[in-house]
């Protein structure tokens, strides 16, 4: 299999392992270069059609995006995003146990993404298999869960589920067929890899009062103990109830706010923009935005989605030519831009190297309105002056169905908070941001980084927090 290539287009390179449901590779975009994540599949049944239903509606940066699914001969092949690092089993088994304060960040990143799975459709999406090998640590800390083989969707009326599935030591009692699954047996699961993740120790081979005594000599916690037992209560009823009393016994152990985004990516936060017309401020509000991303901490790339050449005639003015020519893209302070990318190009970028990606679409078109709705926020940046509102207006008319969104936004610059409420009022619109004025975006002032940190915490619904790393 190693060096086999896949439709022209993937080069593999190293097999990542193996289960029942198929065989994952390593590949190399045979052209860009990029890594992906080939799982080759048995065949096309039930459960992998579920699987693909899943994960190809997914939008939180925890989980892998699904980017392609290829029959290649008798073969079926999914394409997922891949990712560089260890995943949880190796480090215990390499390291010994895990550090309570690093258990504890990745718990809270862990429950947020279980939060997202058991709310994000009408039935609660239950994964079913959460354990320390699908459980993958990037280098900057943030943990990544895989492989959706054994999720599926709750059903009310279901008494008990016809098929065993998950992994022994971590599968709720409920799993071999004493009751039907739900979003407790994630939580069961969740007790059971923190266990194993702060003592070291396999939970096969632990009653609950041996887990007890294990908890106590590993020096964990009384507040994370407690945490981690409620959650691997055999009876379901003992459990939390949901994800969300999770997140909350973690906020009140460690003392400080667990914040979720509202809006969260595949794999980066996707924030695309686009304008009403030309000339409105889409690429200055992109860099704008993206340097005070930068400047936080949060790893963030533009992207010239467009091809109007604003970026590339940016990129030559500061000199930044050669870097775009030798790497395809340029770094201005530490901010990375991809100036003409081009619209269909964006579905292959590699997402894993950011935190926050910023789509700059140019004008809003139908082929553009089709290419935002994936992403997590959609600015639409549009002109406030009276004398335009009429073509605001029109504009709204032809894209109604852009505002149905919660997580989309208008974008006025240059305005003040009164002509703003006049434009709330006349339109009847409440999603609305205000661009502050700033004529370098990379040097942008105090009342100007301020602006930008309100719009922020609107967009997403949080407190800015600095960003936590692994100590």
């Amino acid at each position: 299999m190693i060096g086999r290539i896949i439709n022209d287009k993937y080069h593999i390179v190293e097999k990542l392992g193996e289960g029942g449901a198929g065989e994952v590779y390593k590949a190399l975009h045979i052209h860009l270069k990029t890594p992906w994540a080939l799982k080759f599949i048995n065949s096309m049944d039930k459960t992998t059609q579920l699987e693909l239903d899943i994960q190809k509606n997914l939008n939180h940066p925890a989980f892998p995006r699904l980017v392609d699914v290829i029959t290649y001969g008798n073969e079926n092949i999914l394409v997922f995003d891949y990712y560089d690092g260890p995943n949880i089993l190796n480090m215990i088994s390499v390291h010994g146990k895990i550090d309570e304060d690093d258990a504890v960040n990745w718990a809270s990143q862990i429950i947020d993404a279980l939060c997202y799975l058991h709310t994000c459709s009408s039935e609660p999406i239950v994964y079913r298999d959460l354990k320390p090998s699908n459980l993958i640590v990037l280098p900057d800390n943030i943990v990544k869960i895989i492989d959706f083989g054994t999720a599926r969707l709750y059903k009310n009326n279901n008494i008990d589920d016809t098929v065993y599935l998950g992994t022994p030591g971590y599968a709720a009692p409920e799993q071999y067929g004493f009751g039907q699954t739900d979003v407790r047996t994630d939580i069961y699961n969740f007790g059971m890899t923190m266990f194993h993740m702060v003592t070291g120790e396999h939970p096969s081979f632990c009653n609950e009062s041996q887990m007890k005594d294990l908890l106590k000599r590993a020096s964990v916690s009384d507040a994370f103990s407690s945490i981690i037992l409620k959650c691997a209560a055999k009876d379901p009823n003992e459990r939390y109830i949901n994800c969300d009393e999770i997140k909350k016994a973690l906020n009140l152990m460690t003392h400080e706010p667990v914040h979720s985004f509202k809006a969260i990516g595949k794999n980066a936060v996707e924030i695309s923009v686009s304008g009403t017309q030309s000339g409105t401020g889409v690429t200055h509000l992109c860099f704008l935005f993206g340097m005070w991303l930068q400047s936080n901490g949060f790893r963030t790339a533009v992207l010239d989605c467009c091809d109007n050449g604003d970026a590339q005639n940016l990129c030559d003015v500061i000199e930044k030519k050669n870097q775009v020519l030798k790497n395809g893209y340029s770094q201005i302070q530490g901010l990375s831009i991809y100036p003409s990318m081009g619209i269909d190009k964006t579905e292959n970028f590699s997402r894993s190297d950011y935190e926050y990606i910023l789509l700059d679409f140019g004008v809003h078109d139908e082929h553009v309105y089709s290419k935002m709705k994936r992403s997590d926020i959609k600015l639409v940046v549009s002109p406030g002056a009276d004398w335009k509102m009429n073509q605001v207006g029109l504009f709204l008319r032809k894209f109604n169905r852009i505002l149905e969104d919660e997580n989309t936004w208008l974008a006025f610059p240059f305005q003040n908070q009164k002509s703003i409420n006049i434009i709330r009022s006349y339109f009847r619109l409440s999603n609305l941001i205000i661009v502050p004025y700033a004529i370098n975006p990379w040097k942008p002032d105090i009342e100007t980084k301020k602006q930008m940190e309100n719009i922020f915490e609107k967009l997403f619904d949080i407190r800015i927090e600095k960003k936590r790393r692994a100590k």
